[in-house]
């Protein structure tokens, strides 16, 4: 059996936020599992972790956090990600690469379902006339906080004068010259 979100039928009963609402909710979700076949596995999700209730917590066998992603498993889950997306978006042109590198400049990356909404906005609000314009809108987003962004920057951080021209739009041409200056 699979409660997805159990959240949304068993939190703290202590909660002071709550009208005992929730805490009668989760008094009954504790009987009903006290008295749950021992054949029946039961497997619950949620992202409110910190706020159940203790006593919920005791009547499953096992707990996994899945919030101990590594920065490189969020990269190559922002690839898996990336690959089933580009399948919708034709004009969009593949750089794994560069995908790869713009994810490794973030501070802190999302975890799969921001990751995912965070790819998908690039994607859908690119110019389909340029084919890797999504990188440009994800690296912009990635670089937010810097608040000035100089060919030279981004140079700094690992790239290639061909991933800045699809970064910023500048010819090689001309990030060549102005990083040699």
């Amino acid at each position: 059996m699979l409660f997805d979100e159990i959240d949304a039928l068993a939190i703290d009963r202590i909660n002071s936020n709550d009208l005992r609402e929730m805490g009668r909710a989760t008094s009954s979700i504790l009987k009903g599992l006290d008295s749950l076949n021992d054949t029946v596995v039961l497997i619950a999700t949620t992202n409110l972790y910190k706020s159940f209730d203790k006593a919920l917590i005791r009547r499953f066998d096992s707990v996994i956090d899945f919030s101990s992603y590594t920065q490189e498993d969020l990269i190559d889950i922002g690839e898996i990600i990336l690959n089933d997306l580009l399948i919708k978006f034709k004009s969009a042109g593949r750089n794994m690469r560069l995908f790869r590198k713009i994810l490794g400049c973030m501070n802190q990356i999302p975890y799969p379902g921001e990751l995912k909404n965070l790819i998908k906005t690039s994607l859908a609000f690119s110019d389909s006339n340029s084919e890797y314009d999504y990188l440009k809108r994800l690296y912009a987003v990635v670089d937010k906080q810097n608040a000035e962004t100089t060919l030279k920057n981004i140079q700094d951080k690992g790239f290639t004068v061909r991933e800045i021209e699809i970064l910023t739009g500048v010819s090689k041409s001309q990030v060549s010259r102005e990083l040699r200056e």
